[in-house]
């Protein structure tokens, strides 16, 4: 076989290995091609179980009700900016293999925050639409996150409830000085968020 032939062929088999790969490729759903999210729940479910760092620099998605209304987040410079809790709902068992309730209700949110059960993330993005203030608010949600983490206030109505104690506040984030009133739980936070209200 002469070098021209030689050549000829070569290239031949690179033309047919790239028609291949482009044929491949174009079969396969956009959505099997592109980085899957993380499911909030799973995602939420190992943070309570202390395994959240398997999901650091990840993108996180899901769907919750905020229950706690906006919550105003200062920023570096001063400003503030809408900062968002959402519920995803109630554990039922330890760690990360517990059944999911979900909570519709004001009555059984706080039901799950007597319990200490409520599962959340935190949200921080630079355009999260505020829930009204009609009742809870269903949003659906993305976000990444970074290892960081937000302190969350037990709902007042829930404080003092007989059951487990709450941990208290993240890793850094206790108070100076005297202990303020209430209840305080360690939840991940979300960053680069962005959220959007269905209902």
């Amino acid at each position: 076989m002469s070098l021209l032939e030689e050549q000829a062929m070569y290239r031949l088999a690179c033309t047919l290995i790239a028609l291949t790969i482009s044929e491949l490729s174009a079969a396969l759903p956009v959505a099997d091609i592109a980085r899957r999210d993380v499911d909030a729940v799973s995602f939420a479910l190992a943070f309570r179980a202390g395994n959240a760092d398997q999901f650091k620099n990840k993108q996180i998605s899901g769907a919750g009700l905020s229950f706690h209304g906006a919550i105003a987040e200062r920023m570096a410079d001063g400003s503030t900016r809408t900062s968002l809790v959402i519920t995803l709902g109630a554990v039922d068992g330890p760690g990360a293999d517990g059944k999911l309730t979900p909570l519709n209700t004001w009555d059984d949110f706080l039901a799950a925050e007597r319990a200490r059960t409520t599962l959340v993330v935190a949200l921080s993005g630079p355009d999260l639409p505020s829930p009204p203030t009609s009742g809870p608010t269903l949003y659906e949600f993305s976000g990444v996150y970074d290892g960081q983490v937000r302190t969350i206030a037990r709902a007042p109505q829930a404080a003092g409830a007989p059951g487990p104690p709450d941990p208290g506040p993240c890793p850094g984030e206790q108070p100076r000085g005297d202990a303020p009133n209430g209840s305080f739980y360690c939840a991940p936070l979300l960053t680069g968020a962005t959220a959007t209200i269905r209902r």
